[in-house]
Protein backbone atom coordinates (compact mmCIF):
# COMPACT_ATOMS: atom_id res chain seq x y z
CA UNK A 1 0.00 0.00 0.00
CA UNK A 2 1.42 3.37 -1.03
CA UNK A 3 1.94 5.62 2.02
CA UNK A 4 1.45 9.37 1.42
CA UNK A 5 1.96 12.18 3.94
CA UNK A 6 0.68 15.74 3.57
CA UNK A 7 2.64 18.47 5.39
CA UNK A 8 0.36 21.39 6.24
CA UNK A 9 -0.86 23.76 8.96
CA UNK A 10 -3.45 22.57 11.46
CA UNK A 11 -6.54 24.77 10.99
CA UNK A 12 -9.95 23.06 11.00
CA UNK A 13 -12.64 25.37 9.57
CA UNK A 14 -10.18 28.26 9.56
CA UNK A 15 -7.58 27.47 6.90
CA UNK A 16 -8.61 26.76 3.31
CA UNK A 17 -5.31 24.94 2.83
CA UNK A 18 -6.06 22.65 5.75
CA UNK A 19 -9.58 21.90 4.50
CA UNK A 20 -8.18 21.08 1.06
CA UNK A 21 -5.67 18.67 2.62
CA UNK A 22 -8.45 17.01 4.62
CA UNK A 23 -10.48 16.54 1.42
CA UNK A 24 -7.43 15.06 -0.30
CA UNK A 25 -6.73 12.58 2.49
CA UNK A 26 -10.36 11.43 2.55
CA UNK A 27 -10.38 10.58 -1.14
CA UNK A 28 -6.86 9.15 -1.23
CA UNK A 29 -7.98 6.70 1.43
CA UNK A 30 -10.98 5.81 -0.72
CA UNK A 31 -8.48 5.03 -3.50
CA UNK A 32 -6.75 2.52 -1.22
CA UNK A 33 -3.74 4.61 -0.16
CA UNK A 34 -2.54 5.14 3.36
CA UNK A 35 -2.85 8.92 3.48
CA UNK A 36 -1.99 10.98 6.56
CA UNK A 37 -1.56 14.58 7.65
CA UNK A 38 1.59 15.98 9.25
CA UNK A 39 1.46 19.19 11.28
CA UNK A 40 4.49 20.93 9.77
CA UNK A 41 5.03 22.84 13.02
CA UNK A 42 4.62 20.11 15.69
CA UNK A 43 6.66 16.91 15.79
CA UNK A 44 4.16 15.33 18.21
CA UNK A 45 0.44 16.13 17.76
CA UNK A 46 -1.37 17.65 20.72
CA UNK A 47 -4.21 15.65 22.27
CA UNK A 48 -6.58 18.40 21.17
CA UNK A 49 -5.64 17.96 17.51
CA UNK A 50 -8.57 15.80 16.51
CA UNK A 51 -10.93 16.80 13.69
CA UNK A 52 -13.54 14.08 13.41
CA UNK A 53 -11.84 11.20 11.62
CA UNK A 54 -8.57 13.10 11.05
CA UNK A 55 -5.62 13.37 13.44
CA UNK A 56 -2.02 14.27 12.50
CA UNK A 57 0.69 11.66 12.83
CA UNK A 58 4.20 12.24 14.21
CA UNK A 59 7.22 13.36 12.24
CA UNK A 60 8.85 10.06 13.17
CA UNK A 61 6.04 8.11 11.54
CA UNK A 62 6.26 10.32 8.44
CA UNK A 63 9.76 8.95 7.83
CA UNK A 64 8.15 5.66 6.74
CA UNK A 65 6.09 7.27 3.96
CA UNK A 66 6.75 6.74 0.26
CA UNK A 67 5.55 10.18 -0.86
CA UNK A 68 5.85 13.54 0.90
CA UNK A 69 3.46 16.26 -0.26
CA UNK A 70 4.31 19.83 0.74
CA UNK A 71 1.44 22.25 1.31
CA UNK A 72 3.06 24.69 3.74
CA UNK A 73 6.61 23.45 4.44
CA UNK A 74 8.78 20.47 5.32
CA UNK A 75 10.23 20.78 8.85
CA UNK A 76 13.94 21.66 8.81
CA UNK A 77 14.70 18.58 10.90
CA UNK A 78 13.34 16.29 8.17
CA UNK A 79 14.63 18.00 5.03
CA UNK A 80 17.77 15.89 4.63
CA UNK A 81 15.85 12.62 4.95
CA UNK A 82 13.19 13.94 2.58
CA UNK A 83 15.65 14.00 -0.29
CA UNK A 84 15.26 10.21 -0.50
CA UNK A 85 11.47 10.47 -0.83
CA UNK A 86 9.22 11.29 -3.75
CA UNK A 87 8.54 14.96 -3.00
CA UNK A 88 5.67 16.97 -4.44
CA UNK A 89 4.74 20.60 -3.74
CA UNK A 90 1.19 21.92 -4.16
CA UNK A 91 1.21 25.67 -4.86
CA UNK A 92 -1.70 27.07 -2.83
CA UNK A 93 -0.65 30.74 -2.84
CA UNK A 94 -1.79 32.58 -6.00
CA UNK A 95 1.06 34.05 -8.03
CA UNK A 96 -0.22 37.61 -7.64
CA UNK A 97 -0.31 37.25 -3.86
CA UNK A 98 3.20 35.80 -3.77
CA UNK A 99 4.52 38.50 -6.10
CA UNK A 100 2.94 41.34 -4.12
CA UNK A 101 4.46 39.98 -0.91
CA UNK A 102 7.85 39.96 -2.60
CA UNK A 103 7.29 43.45 -4.02
CA UNK A 104 6.40 44.64 -0.52
CA UNK A 105 9.63 43.13 0.85
CA UNK A 106 7.73 40.60 2.95
CA UNK A 107 9.93 37.77 1.71
CA UNK A 108 10.98 36.10 -1.52
CA UNK A 109 7.56 34.56 -2.00
CA UNK A 110 7.43 34.12 -5.79
CA UNK A 111 11.00 32.87 -5.74
CA UNK A 112 9.97 30.39 -3.05
CA UNK A 113 7.55 28.86 -5.57
CA UNK A 114 10.25 28.81 -8.24
CA UNK A 115 12.65 27.12 -5.82
CA UNK A 116 10.05 24.44 -5.09
CA UNK A 117 9.56 23.92 -8.82
CA UNK A 118 13.30 23.30 -9.23
CA UNK A 119 13.75 21.18 -6.10
CA UNK A 120 10.71 18.91 -5.97
CA UNK A 121 10.07 15.84 -8.12
CA UNK A 122 6.86 17.56 -9.20
CA UNK A 123 5.07 20.82 -8.45
CA UNK A 124 1.31 21.07 -8.86
CA UNK A 125 -0.54 24.19 -9.95
CA UNK A 126 -4.21 24.05 -9.03
CA UNK A 127 -5.62 26.35 -11.69
CA UNK A 128 -4.84 27.13 -15.32
CA UNK A 129 -3.80 30.70 -14.55
CA UNK A 130 -1.05 29.60 -12.16
CA UNK A 131 0.10 26.88 -14.54
CA UNK A 132 0.36 29.33 -17.45
CA UNK A 133 2.75 31.42 -15.35
CA UNK A 134 4.78 28.80 -13.50
CA UNK A 135 5.53 26.68 -16.55
CA UNK A 136 7.90 29.48 -17.70
CA UNK A 137 10.17 28.48 -14.80
CA UNK A 138 10.05 24.70 -15.36
CA UNK A 139 13.72 23.87 -15.97
CA UNK A 140 13.12 20.13 -15.62
CA UNK A 141 10.51 20.17 -18.43
CA UNK A 142 7.67 18.24 -16.90
CA UNK A 143 8.11 18.98 -13.22
CA UNK A 144 5.33 21.60 -13.37
CA UNK A 145 1.94 19.87 -13.48
CA UNK A 146 -1.65 21.08 -13.60
CA UNK A 147 -4.35 19.38 -11.55
CA UNK A 148 -7.49 21.54 -11.19
CA UNK A 149 -8.52 22.55 -7.70
CA UNK A 150 -11.52 20.72 -6.25
CA UNK A 151 -13.49 20.13 -3.06
CA UNK A 152 -15.34 17.37 -1.23
CA UNK A 153 -18.81 17.82 -2.70
CA UNK A 154 -20.33 15.50 -0.09
CA UNK A 155 -19.81 18.22 2.52
CA UNK A 156 -22.34 20.40 0.70
CA UNK A 157 -25.24 17.98 0.70
CA UNK A 158 -28.26 18.90 2.86
CA UNK A 159 -26.89 22.22 4.14
CA UNK A 160 -29.61 24.15 5.98
CA UNK A 161 -29.52 27.68 4.48
CA UNK A 162 -29.45 30.90 6.45
CA UNK A 163 -32.57 32.98 5.80
CA UNK A 164 -31.66 36.45 4.58
CA UNK A 165 -34.19 39.24 4.94
CA UNK A 166 -33.31 41.05 1.71
CA UNK A 167 -33.01 39.75 -1.84
CA UNK A 168 -31.05 39.44 -3.92
CA UNK A 169 -28.68 38.52 -1.12
CA UNK A 170 -25.18 39.09 -2.51
CA UNK A 171 -22.37 37.32 -0.63
CA UNK A 172 -18.64 37.99 -0.55
CA UNK A 173 -16.81 35.59 1.76
CA UNK A 174 -13.17 35.29 0.69
CA UNK A 175 -10.52 36.00 3.30
CA UNK A 176 -9.18 39.43 2.26
CA UNK A 177 -5.82 39.49 0.48
CA UNK A 178 -4.10 42.06 -1.71
CA UNK A 179 -5.37 40.39 -4.87
CA UNK A 180 -8.93 39.87 -3.64
CA UNK A 181 -9.91 42.71 -1.35
CA UNK A 182 -13.72 43.03 -1.12
CA UNK A 183 -13.63 46.78 -1.69
CA UNK A 184 -15.06 47.01 -5.18
CA UNK A 185 -18.15 44.93 -4.43
CA UNK A 186 -18.78 47.29 -1.49
CA UNK A 187 -18.36 50.38 -3.65
CA UNK A 188 -20.54 48.88 -6.42
CA UNK A 189 -23.55 48.30 -4.14
CA UNK A 190 -25.19 51.77 -4.49
CA UNK A 191 -25.14 51.34 -8.28
CA UNK A 192 -26.60 47.84 -7.94
CA UNK A 193 -29.36 49.17 -5.70
CA UNK A 194 -30.24 51.70 -8.42
CA UNK A 195 -30.77 48.74 -10.76
CA UNK A 196 -32.20 46.28 -8.22
CA UNK A 197 -33.63 48.20 -5.22
CA UNK A 198 -33.84 45.21 -2.85
CA UNK A 199 -30.23 44.08 -3.27
CA UNK A 200 -28.08 43.88 -0.15
CA UNK A 201 -24.49 42.79 0.42
CA UNK A 202 -23.52 40.16 2.99
CA UNK A 203 -19.85 40.40 3.80
CA UNK A 204 -18.10 37.56 5.66
CA UNK A 205 -14.54 36.55 6.60
CA UNK A 206 -13.17 40.00 7.39
CA UNK A 207 -10.08 39.85 9.60
CA UNK A 208 -9.96 41.28 13.11
CA UNK A 209 -6.56 43.04 13.01
CA UNK A 210 -7.39 45.56 10.24
CA UNK A 211 -10.93 46.15 11.52
CA UNK A 212 -10.27 49.90 11.64
CA UNK A 213 -9.88 49.90 7.87
CA UNK A 214 -13.32 48.38 7.35
CA UNK A 215 -14.86 50.76 9.87
CA UNK A 216 -13.53 53.72 7.88
CA UNK A 217 -14.68 52.28 4.56
CA UNK A 218 -18.25 52.04 5.81
CA UNK A 219 -18.66 54.69 8.49
CA UNK A 220 -16.88 57.54 6.71
CA UNK A 221 -19.04 57.20 3.62
CA UNK A 222 -21.56 60.04 3.31
CA UNK A 223 -24.47 59.39 5.71
CA UNK A 224 -23.10 55.85 6.17
CA UNK A 225 -24.46 55.00 2.70
CA UNK A 226 -22.17 52.02 2.18
CA UNK A 227 -23.00 50.47 5.55
CA UNK A 228 -26.70 50.78 4.70
CA UNK A 229 -26.09 48.65 1.58
CA UNK A 230 -25.20 45.68 3.78
CA UNK A 231 -27.42 43.26 5.66
CA UNK A 232 -24.47 41.51 7.31
CA UNK A 233 -20.87 42.59 7.94
CA UNK A 234 -19.07 39.75 9.72
CA UNK A 235 -15.58 38.73 10.76
CA UNK A 236 -13.99 35.32 10.09
CA UNK A 237 -16.50 32.50 10.58
CA UNK A 238 -15.87 28.82 11.32
CA UNK A 239 -18.78 27.55 9.22
CA UNK A 240 -19.74 29.56 6.14
CA UNK A 241 -21.90 26.90 4.51
CA UNK A 242 -25.33 28.04 5.85
CA UNK A 243 -24.60 31.63 4.81
CA UNK A 244 -23.37 30.50 1.41
CA UNK A 245 -26.38 28.24 0.86
CA UNK A 246 -28.87 31.00 1.68
CA UNK A 247 -27.31 33.57 -0.66
CA UNK A 248 -28.68 34.31 -4.12
CA UNK A 249 -25.45 35.38 -5.87
CA UNK A 250 -21.78 35.18 -4.94
CA UNK A 251 -19.04 37.62 -5.90
CA UNK A 252 -15.46 36.50 -6.49
CA UNK A 253 -13.14 39.40 -5.65
CA UNK A 254 -9.98 37.89 -7.12
CA UNK A 255 -8.85 40.05 -10.01
CA UNK A 256 -7.30 37.07 -11.80
CA UNK A 257 -10.75 35.46 -11.91
CA UNK A 258 -9.52 32.13 -10.51
CA UNK A 259 -12.06 30.10 -8.55
CA UNK A 260 -11.04 30.26 -4.90
CA UNK A 261 -12.21 27.60 -2.48
CA UNK A 262 -15.24 29.64 -1.40
CA UNK A 263 -16.14 30.23 -5.06
CA UNK A 264 -16.19 26.46 -5.63
CA UNK A 265 -18.25 26.03 -2.46
CA UNK A 266 -20.84 28.57 -3.60
CA UNK A 267 -21.17 26.88 -6.98
CA UNK A 268 -21.44 23.49 -5.25
CA UNK A 269 -24.45 24.91 -3.41
CA UNK A 270 -26.05 26.09 -6.64
CA UNK A 271 -25.23 29.76 -6.04
CA UNK A 272 -24.13 31.49 -9.28
CA UNK A 273 -21.07 33.73 -9.07
CA UNK A 274 -20.13 37.03 -10.69
CA UNK A 275 -16.40 37.27 -11.32
CA UNK A 276 -13.68 38.98 -13.34
CA UNK A 277 -13.22 35.87 -15.47
CA UNK A 278 -13.25 32.09 -15.40
CA UNK A 279 -15.26 29.46 -17.27
CA UNK A 280 -17.30 28.62 -14.14
CA UNK A 281 -19.54 31.62 -14.85
CA UNK A 282 -20.72 33.69 -17.79
CA UNK A 283 -21.15 36.78 -15.61
CA UNK A 284 -17.85 38.61 -16.08
CA UNK A 285 -17.42 42.18 -14.84
CA UNK A 286 -14.64 44.50 -15.94
CA UNK A 287 -11.95 44.49 -13.29
CA UNK A 288 -12.65 47.10 -10.59
CA UNK A 289 -15.33 48.77 -12.78
CA UNK A 290 -18.15 49.55 -10.33
CA UNK A 291 -20.82 50.01 -13.00
CA UNK A 292 -19.81 46.79 -14.72
CA UNK A 293 -19.97 44.89 -11.43
CA UNK A 294 -23.45 46.25 -10.74
CA UNK A 295 -24.69 45.44 -14.23
CA UNK A 296 -23.43 41.86 -14.11
CA UNK A 297 -25.02 41.27 -10.71
CA UNK A 298 -28.30 42.69 -11.98
CA UNK A 299 -28.11 40.51 -15.11
CA UNK A 300 -27.43 37.42 -13.01
CA UNK A 301 -30.44 38.23 -10.79
CA UNK A 302 -32.70 38.65 -13.83
CA UNK A 303 -31.56 35.31 -15.21
CA UNK A 304 -31.92 33.62 -11.85
CA UNK A 305 -35.49 34.83 -11.32
CA UNK A 306 -36.69 34.48 -14.93
CA UNK A 307 -39.57 32.09 -15.54
CA UNK A 308 -38.23 28.60 -16.23
CA UNK A 309 -34.69 29.56 -15.19
CA UNK A 310 -32.23 26.66 -15.01
CA UNK A 311 -29.35 28.79 -13.73
CA UNK A 312 -29.24 27.21 -10.27
CA UNK A 313 -29.47 23.71 -11.74
CA UNK A 314 -26.77 24.49 -14.31
CA UNK A 315 -24.52 25.89 -11.57
CA UNK A 316 -24.81 22.68 -9.55
CA UNK A 317 -24.12 20.62 -12.65
CA UNK A 318 -20.92 22.55 -13.31
CA UNK A 319 -19.69 21.87 -9.78
CA UNK A 320 -20.34 18.14 -10.09
CA UNK A 321 -18.51 17.97 -13.40
CA UNK A 322 -15.53 20.17 -12.52
CA UNK A 323 -14.99 20.45 -8.75
CA UNK A 324 -15.31 16.85 -7.54
CA UNK A 325 -12.27 15.89 -5.44
CA UNK A 326 -13.25 12.25 -5.86
CA UNK A 327 -12.46 12.59 -9.58
CA UNK A 328 -9.41 14.82 -9.31
CA UNK A 329 -7.70 12.66 -6.68
CA UNK A 330 -7.19 9.97 -9.33
CA UNK A 331 -4.80 12.34 -11.11
CA UNK A 332 -2.75 12.61 -7.91
CA UNK A 333 -2.65 8.84 -7.46
CA UNK A 334 -1.45 8.42 -11.05
CA UNK A 335 1.28 11.03 -10.44
CA UNK A 336 2.43 9.26 -7.26
CA UNK A 337 2.76 5.98 -9.12
CA UNK A 338 4.57 7.63 -12.03
CA UNK A 339 7.14 9.26 -9.77
CA UNK A 340 7.60 6.19 -7.57
CA UNK A 341 8.22 4.17 -10.72
CA UNK A 342 10.98 6.56 -11.69
CA UNK A 343 12.85 6.39 -8.37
Amino acid sequence: MTFVTHFANWGPRVSGMYESVKDQIKYERKEGLRSEMIDAYKSEPLESQVDGWLRPITWEEAKKADVWVLHSKFPDELKQMGKNKVRIAVLHGPTEHMMLKEWGKLGGSLNLHINLLWEMDATICINQHEYDIMKFYDEKKGSCRYIPNSIDLERFDNVVPWEYENHPAIISCDTPRFEKLPLHIIWAMPSLQDLVPGAMLNLFSLLLEPIGIWRNVFCRSKQWQLEKCCENIQLANRNLRPFQAGADIGFNNNYSGIASRVTMELIALGVPVVSYGGDYTEYHAKIFDLQSIAKQLAKCWRDLTAKGSTLKKDTLKYAKENFDRGKMVKKYVALYQELLGGK
